[in-house]
């Protein structure tokens, strides 16, 4: 039928506008979907379907869908619980019978009454005539000349019931004849006209009756269940039931009177009730919703504005003008934003702006409703309850210091958009109610470096990634995984698509991925073969688990629930993370504290608050600035605009620093290898200043030659000949290098001795002289063999120290340049 059969009477007369938008977006394929009629009212969910489909129960002869995910139906799971036998024996033994059926017909042809039941198959007269009259089986029975069909008894008189009654005498179905037998017995029937009118429907399987609801109602739940398919979002039968049987008892005129707290909270004791009424309220008032239109509101819709989900809540605002201007800038200023989520951009802004509307009414007699009437006082009282909310730790001095800026912006910008002007939200406010530059408090020191988690944090995590697996899901242990490998940002990784792994023209393994923060679309970030291993493996379980799916709409990282098709993500690492970390045991990592006057390293647990997705992207920066990538070089691998950024994610602090260099000068040696004694205090300090201005880096070690260090290392008088310079000086945070070095000079010299085409003077030139290599051989072995000579305690101190050390070492001499390897925190992997 069309849809204008859902009204009674003349559509004309009776429907309104908001009805018939909602009917004429409802999808005639749905409706087919459903087998939706709109005479019958009643919504027939398909078995097969992947988001409205319930498979039959696995107990033989039981047809009865299951919920859940578990194997069998509610009341089969009863049954079996109280038999006490294993579900494989259980499902072997055929239901006696069945409940909660759909109606059937009598067999007999054209007969137009119901049978008694599914397994009788014949009406009531029918069955009688075969047992007792003819005494024939079925077969026969219905080929029979005396078997005759009936007339229709007529339908059942219950209002929300579309069944036939059994027989001429009765004036309802079998089932609501029982029903209200049963009601008359416990003295719940005073008025049976009532009844008729009030008591819900047989509940069939896969059923949902609508019948007896206002026809706005009706569309609204066939549009609210067709938004909900749409979405991948499982909804069953179960779930609107309860819903449908209350707005019967409401005879209310519209779903969204369920919008009301009071009424929604009737429907509390259903929790995938509440779930699915939320959606529906949700999905309606995006029907037809303007940006025009929302913005009025005071709870908005980020969905209408951007096309991505969230809200800005206006409402904390107490002073009607203000919020109206809130309002107006918020409108004016989401279009500029840029990336996946818009609206996190501008909540802060908005939740500046109530800390200002909270001070305004906490502190003024009149709530601050009068824009006239503020001054440059109130903003002094704002300023001073921020710092008291700080001082009391309800914001933290950042929240305070960003707050106050933030608020000065929409305050200058409420001025530059004419919303003071008459006629105006803020009209006549003063000029002194605004917020000066003196007025921000300093910037608390940034906190961005340190966030990184150590190696022994990294490998204990790595370590436990199949628990993650077990206790979340195999896409967020995925996740987490490519989080540790790339640094990308949380979001970047989620929201991966399955043909995420590309190679450049080299053949060099590449990740593809979007910087949605700062809008720039598919970059590339060179990854190894591990981790390529990881996405690979995950490209292949995707494209098992959705085979129809075309590829270019997959996501690497699939969600398991509302998604039929594998097309959205799944919506968070960070929760499942976060569950999984608490869940893992202490983390342990060598901590050195002071006893008794003297340092010494104890094994302490390292707070899992610190660890979070984010930290994998600081520890990714850490590893590589630790393995003397250069600072250009990381910007880019970070994907970052401005350097000072990237510089913050391994910034070591001075005091770190500091104690680092006290250890490895203790350890330095010259060009002989001889150890060069510095235990005086004032010796040390001098060393401080020494590496700021005294010294220039060389790629193993450091030289002191005057004219060099003024020529910032352009002026070596011996070609960097260090190891033969008596201004050379190395120490053991520069061992790797040494190591590197030697290794690259004895390759060299067997390349030069072996079939090389070189004329003889070039060759005796490029070659490496046997006392360079005998040089840098000993230094070598003097500066393991004081290694050796210490403790185990102090060669792990030593072991931290060289670590913080090597972070800022940049050398940028022109020559070749020497990088440590990259760690990697996997300790299992062979790739």
């Amino acid at each position: 039928m069309t849809a204008p059969a859902l009204f009674a009477v003349e559509p004309g007369a009776v429907e309104d506008p908001r009805t018939r938008q909602i009917v004429d977006a409802l999808d005639p394929d749905f409706l087919r979907l459903v087998r939706w009629d709109w005479d019958l009212r009643v919504i027939f969910f398909p078995k097969d379907h992947p988001v409205l489909g319930m498979p039959d129960c696995c107990v033989k002869g039981c047809t009865r869908g299951v919920r859940f995910g578990r194997p069998m139906c509610m009341g089969c799971e009863r049954t079996w619980k109280e038999s006490g036998l294993s579900v494989e024996d259980f499902a072997q033994i055929a239901k006696p019978r069945m409940l909660g059926m759909r109606q059937v017909m009598c067999r007999v042809p054209r007969c137009g009454r119901p049978a008694k039941s599914a397994q009788v198959a014949l009406c009531d007269p029918h069955h009688r005539q075969r047992v007792d009259t003819l005494k024939l089986n079925m077969e026969d029975f219905l080929d029979h000349p005396a078997v005759i069909p009936r007339a229709s008894t007529g339908q059942c008189e219950v209002e929300v019931c579309y069944r036939l009654r059994d027989y001429d005498t009765s004036r309802y179905c079998q089932a609501h004849s029982l029903r209200l037998k049963h009601a008359r017995r416990r003295g719940e029937v005073s008025d049976e006209e009532v009844w008729r009118r009030t008591t819900s429907a047989i509940n069939a399987d896969r059923e949902l009756c609508l019948r007896g609801l206002a026809d706005r109602v009706v569309a609204e739940v066939l549009y609210g269940l067709q938004a909900r398919t749409e979405a991948g979002a499982r909804t069953w039968d179960h779930f609107l039931r309860p819903l449908c049987d209350r707005l019967r008892q409401m005879q209310t005129p519209t779903l969204e009177v369920l919008a009301d707290p009071a009424v929604f909270a009737t429907l509390s004791h259903v929790k995938s009730t509440r779930g699915v009424v939320r959606t529906m309220l949700m999905w309606l008032d995006r029907l037809g919703a303007t940006p025009e239109s929302e913005r009025r509101k005071d709870v908005w819709d980020l969905k209408i504005f951007t096309g991505q989900t969230g809200t800005l809540d206006f409402t904390r605002i107490s002073q009607p003008a203000l919020r109206e201007a809130v309002k107006h800038w918020a409108y004016d200023d989401l279009p500029r934003r840029r990336g996946r989520r818009p609206g996190s951009a501008v909540q802060p802004y908005v939740t500046a702006m109530n800390l200002l509307s909270e001070s305004l009414r906490l502190q003024r007699e009149d709530g601050g409703i009068h824009p006239p009437d503020l001054h440059r006082r109130d903003i002094v009282a704002f300023c001073n309850r921020l710092a008291f909310l700080t001082e009391t730790g309800t914001i933290t001095a950042h929240t305070r210091s960003k707050a106050v800026r933030n608020v000065a912006l929409v305050l200058t910008r409420i001025r530059t958009l004419g919303l003071t002007h008459p006629g105006q939200p803020m009209a006549g406010l003063p000029t002194d109610f605004r917020l000066q530059r003196e007025d921000t408090p300093d910037e608390p020191e940034d906190t961005e470096a340190g966030k990184d988690l150590p190696d022994a944090v990294m490998r204990q995590l790595c370590d436990h990634l199949d628990e993650l697996e077990q206790l979340i899901s195999r896409e967020v242990r995925v996740g987490t995984e490519l989080l540790m490998d790339t640094g990308r940002r949380p979001e970047e990784i989620r929201d991966l698509p399955i043909d995420c792994l590309g190679q450049d023209p080299d053949g060099s393994l590449v990740l593809v991925y979007d910087n949605h923060k700062s809008y720039r679309k598919g970059r590339r970030l060179p990854i190894g073969k591990a981790t390529a291993g990881v996405i690979t493996t995950q490209q292949q379980r995707v494209r098992e688990m959705f085979p129809d799916t075309p590829a270019g709409e997959l996501k690497l990282l699939p969600s398991m629930r509302a998604n039929p098709h594998g097309t959205k993500a799944i919506h968070s690492i960070g929760e499942g993370h976060r569950t999984w970390v608490d869940a893992l045991p202490d983390f342990l990592v060598p901590t050195t504290v002071e006893e008794n006057g003297q340092a010494v390293t104890r094994m302490l647990p390292f707070g899992k608050s610190r660890i979070f997705p984010y930290a994998y992207r600081h520890s990714y920066a850490q590893r590589h600035a630790d393995a003397g990538v250069a600072p250009d070089v990381l910007k880019e691998l970070m994907d970052h605009s401005d350097l000072k950024t990237t510089q913050n994610y391994y910034r070591v602090s001075q005091e770190r620093r500091r104690d680092a260099v006290d250890r490895v000068v203790a350890l330095q040696f010259d060009r002989n290898g001889t150890r060069v004694w510095r235990k005086a205090q004032s010796l040390l300090d001098s060393e401080h200043v020494r590496r700021t201005i005294g010294e220039v880096s060389v790629p193993y070690g450091v030289c002191q030659e005057p004219s060099n260090v003024a020529a910032g290392g352009q002026s070596c008088p011996v070609r960097f000949r260090c190891v033969g310079c008596d201004h050379f000086r190395t120490d053991v945070s520069y061992l790797p290098d040494l190591q590197a070095y030697l290794a690259d000079l004895l390759r060299s010299r067997e390349r030069l001795m072996s079939a090389f085409a070189a004329d003889d003077w070039a060759r005796s030139e490029a070659m490496p002289s046997q006392e360079e290599i005998r040089r840098v051989r000993r230094l070598i072995e003097r500066v393991k063999a004081d290694l050796g000579d210490l403790t185990a305690e102090e060669q792990a101190q030593i072991g931290e120290a060289v670590a913080v050390v090597r972070r800022s070492r940049s050398v940028m001499l022109g020559m070749p340049r020497i990088g440590q390897p990259l760690p990697d925190v996997h300790t299992t992997r062979t790739a």
